[in-house]
């Protein structure tokens, strides 16, 4: 039993000594989503996950194990919209969007979560962040001077095959998710299509336009919240492929970013 014990205590030490590298060297920590570090006011609050993840009481319906209240209804929010466009525009941002937004259309405070860190279901906020300050990453609920979201990609159109020849046709990136029947998973290669959906491409997220499930275009497609530390930026390295400071799937060198999906 003392050798269980002990054997147990050393797994557990060494779990956590894991994870404690990895919030040094991974992609949050330091990274501006590392909102433990950003306030002399929080500095007790030093989990990074807990800003938008819970284990427990999440509200899954805006992300995974979410951990922040919703600011805006999903369908609060003014959207781009022009006669030339030809894709879809939906009524309302979908749900990985609404994560997003949950900070960034600057309603709320960054730390106001559902479930605080330790033993207290529905603390928030956790005290010293206040909302997103002025500037470029606080979009605000009026996005029509923002990149459409909740809006159908341009490249495909499950009846009539691709809609619109200025977008990358994404049907030899199309995978069936046999575990959920006839959902489909929708991604824009970046680089050698590879027939696997990658966090480095483009990511087009299963929305139902009428009662077809299509994909569609949202904050997600172009950037991944959970890559970007200046330093692996500097030094080339593989968890930051993008921009600390914009979270882009891709650097957006020459364009590549848009280009990924637009012909131009």
């Amino acid at each position: 039993m003392q050798g269980r014990v002990i054997f147990m205590g050393a797994l557990i030490a060494a779990f956590v000594g894991g994870q404690a590298f990895a919030q040094t060297a991974g992609r949050i920590g330091d990274s501006p989503h590392d909102l433990a570090s950003g306030s002399a006011a929080n500095a007790d609050k030093n989990e990074i996950c807990v800003y938008c993840h819970t284990p427990h009481g999440a509200d899954n319906a805006n992300g995974p194990l979410w951990n922040k209240p919703t600011g805006t209804a999903a369908t609060a929010y003014s959207l781009y919209d022009s006669t030339t466009i030809d894709g879809t525009v939906l009524a309302s941002v979908g749900n990985v969007s609404v994560a997003c937004l949950t900070c960034h259309d600057g309603t709320q405070a960054r730390d106001a979560v559902i479930n605080a860190p330790g033993t207290g279901l529905g603390t928030s906020p956790l005290g010293g962040l206040g909302t997103m300050p002025v500037g470029a990453a606080n979009l605000g609920t009026d996005l029509q001077n923002d990149h459409p979201i909740a809006i159908q990609y341009g490249g495909f159109d499950p009846g009539a095959g691709q809609i619109d020849p200025d977008f990358e046709n994404d049907a030899g990136a199309l995978e069936d998710n046999g575990a959920l029947g006839a959902d489909k998973r929708w991604w824009v290669d970046t680089g050698v299509a590879n027939a696997t959906r990658d966090k480095t491409d483009m990511i087009l997220f299963t929305r139902l336009n009428g009662a077809a499930s299509e994909p569609f275009v949202e904050c997600a497609t172009c950037h991944d919240p959970h890559s970007g530390v200046a330093a692996d930026v500097a030094a080339g390295g593989t968890n930051a492929p993008g921009s600390d400071i914009s979270f882009m799937r891709i650097a957006n060198t020459d364009s590549d970013v848009c280009l990924a999906c637009h012909i131009k």
